[in-house]
């Protein structure tokens, strides 16, 4: 691999209204260091981050949001923080970080400079408290595990910090119903992938700019006629419209004059519309909670699964596996029974079993892409999962760091 071969992740962080606001940066510099811990943290950590900015950009990986960074004692005290844009970061101490003086000291001077700190997997018990306590005048986050509480209560472990100017943040957030249990007891960020977990709500209708989209998915299926499917479009400006911006995006860099809708049809063909007429499903424009969010998730989805199927052998089947990806959080996003917005598509039997039972060949891909998708530490997760499809751990590391790249690149709308 290249010294700028790096892969990302991200892991969104929510505010109390549901909105992304911050990403924790799951990064490794190159699959054979993709261990929690490096043999030299502070290398380590400026040489990705530093790769990161100047070879893919920050505002593609973060826009404008804020980027979280694990750090440790090493990294503090080495000069790596002089070369980061501290307005773009929230540095995370670790939880085995040696608090010495020396750490202390340092971390209070680039506070004064105006850099952002967290606590990572804090644990609430007193003595761990009194251990990090003399940092808390230069934290601005505690990041508190829910997993690991030790029986305390949401308020009890509130009031521990009501004295200190410090925002916490909830981590393992497995539910909606845990995630509105934190905002009642008082926590301020909320980081976890329950927002995936479809809500279902009763009476909830499905907008018109979906069912058009499911009308001509439905066409694509019936008929191989352009010159029906361009009618078809023609009823659907919202359609058209976003079509030309996929059309004009980077993915494709078209530079022949657009005569018609029809010649951009034939230029795409039937299996990639019906791709990427997956994604404008999630194009609503309605304010929901964890929206932006789902999209991201569900960009990776579709992403992963393509990669996967190729590397597999069977391209063929590249444009069908996007559409497994992209549809696999449709009931999440518009609130809806998977069973009520799948079985108005005309699906193929692969594609149904996979998104009603996760069963079959696309069935057995998403369970492994979901997996993928959540894994904080990523290569013993891909060392167990690769040689369940025939891959190697390498072969499969590289299919998802495309995807994660992928994903932040590709605009359905």
């Amino acid at each position: 691999m290249l010294e700028t071969d790096i892969f990302i992740g991200r892991q969104p962080i929510f505010d109390r209204n549901g909105k992304c606001v911050s990403y924790e940066l799951l990064y490794r510099s190159t699959y054979e260091s993709s261990e929690a811990v490096f043999s030299n943290n502070a290398n380590a950590t400026a040489r990705v981050i530093i790769n990161l900015i100047h070879n893919i950009g920050l505002s593609s990986i973060l826009g404008n949001k804020i980027g979280y960074v694990n750090v440790d004692e090493q990294i503090i005290l080495s000069d790596v923080f002089l070369s980061l844009p501290k307005s773009q970061f929230v540095f995370e101490i670790l939880e085995y970080t040696k608090v010495t003086p020396e750490v202390i000291e340092k971390v209070r001077h680039l506070h004064e400079l105006g850099y952002k700190f967290a606590l990572d997997d804090f644990s609430c018990e007193n003595d761990n408290i009194e251990y990090f306590k003399l940092l808390f005048p230069y934290i601005d986050v505690i990041k508190i595990d829910l997993l690991a509480l030790n029986n305390m209560t949401l308020e009890e472990i509130i009031a521990k910090f009501s004295s200190y100017d410090i925002k916490l943040l909830a981590e393992k957030v497995e539910s909606i119903e845990i995630f509105e249990q934190c905002i009642k007891a008082g926590f301020d960020y909320f980081q976890g992938y329950f927002f995936e977990k479809p809500t279902v709500i009763s009476g909830v209708k499905i907008e018109p700019s979906v069912i058009n989209a499911i009308d001509v998915i439905n066409m694509l299926y019936s008929t191989t006629d352009m010159n029906l499917i361009s009618e078809k479009f023609s009823y659907y400006p919202e359609l058209t419209f976003n079509l030309l911006r996929y059309i004009n995006s980077a993915e494709f860099s078209f530079r022949h004059e657009i005569t018609s809708i029809k010649q951009i049809l034939n230029l795409l063909g039937p299996s990639r519309l019906r791709s990427w007429l997956g994604l404008f499903l999630y194009s609503g424009h309605h304010e929901e909670r964890f929206q932006e969010a789902i999209i991201e998730a569900a960009k990776f989805r579709a992403n992963m699964m393509r990669e996967l199927v190729s590397a597999l052998g069977k391209p063929e089947l590249s444009d069908e596996a996007f559409l497994a990806g992209s549809l696999s959080l449709i009931d999440t996003y518009l609130h809806v029974k998977m069973e009520d917005i799948i079985l108005k598509i005309h699906l193929g039997q692969p594609l149904l079993d996979a998104l009603l039972k996760r069963e079959g060949y696309f069935g057995k891909l998403l369970l492994i892409t979901e997996k993928l998708e959540k894994a904080n530490h990523i290569q013993a997760l891909i060392e167990h999962l690769a040689p369940k499809i025939n891959l190697t751990a390498d072969q499969l590391y590289r299919i998802y760091s495309k995807a994660c790249s992928c994903t932040l690149e590709i605009h359905p709308s």
